[in-house]
């Protein structure tokens, strides 16, 4: 994709995106492990299937087999990043100091490079993106926090709680009580709903940041040159 000179955020994302990861890229998720988290939510939804089957068909061992075997797709999909994540967080624990100058270093140039970009767009244009991403990043956070109402600081506790309830009815699952089937499934929802949802919020925080850099340089550039004259 050729560059573009109009401001717009679809361009700004693109230049975010065309940055090397660097030493933070083993945060970064894998697409194979991508991949497994998608059949892994796939085999979320299956699960569910033959708890509403049991209402228009004749309750049957198949359907108990049914939910054993998606339920355990879904576990030993998500396992791999789960342990992965684990293990990238104790390394970057360990190591902290040298990943973040070593991150800083790498990261401080490119992004030199797209404020550079942002300071040669007009400053109206600047300020109308900065709102626009300001508002947008307090919309998000009010979601967040009216929808889980502080939850998203568990991380994955819903899902290693969700998959207690089941394991403890493993051998009685078409048998498991409705409001513990409600909660199993909906920390499940909960959990990629939250993903999803600090993933945008990082991101416009990062949108707003780079925004509000590029305007104080410009507005200090001003103010240099004034002074000079």
């Amino acid at each position: 994709m050729p560059p573009n000179d109009t401001l717009s955020f679809t361009e700004l994302d693109r230049r975010l995106r065309a940055v090397p990861a660097g030493p933070s890229g083993v945060l970064n998720t894998p697409r194979l492990f991508r991949i497994a988290n998608m059949v892994g939510a796939v085999a979320a939804v299956l699960t569910l299937i033959p708890f509403l089957l049991v209402h228009v068909m004749t309750p049957g061992g198949w359907m108990i087999t049914w939910v054993q075997i998606s339920f355990s797709v879904f576990l030993l999909a998500l396992l791999p990043d789960i342990i992965r994540s684990y293990g990238v967080l104790g390394w970057t624990l360990w190591a902290w100091r040298a990943e973040l100058v070593s991150q800083l270093d790498h990261d401080s140039p490119h992004f030199r490079t797209i404020l550079a970009w942002l300071c040669e767009r007009p400053a109206v244009t600047l300020e109308e993106h900065q709102r626009v991403a300001r508002l947008s990043l307090g919309q998000m956070s009010a979601k967040i926090g009216m929808f889980t109402g502080g939850l998203e600081r568990l991380g994955v506790l819903p899902v290693l709680v969700s998959a207690y309830l089941f394991f403890r009815n493993w051998r009685e699952l078409m048998g498991m009580p409705y409001w513990q089937l409600f909660i199993g499934f909906g920390l499940i929802l909960l959990y990629f709903t939250m993903m999803v949802a600090n993933l945008k919020r990082i991101r416009l925080q990062l949108y707003e940041s780079l925004l509000s850099e590029a305007l104080a340089m410009k507005s200090g550039s001003v103010s240099a040159a004034s002074i000079e004259r």
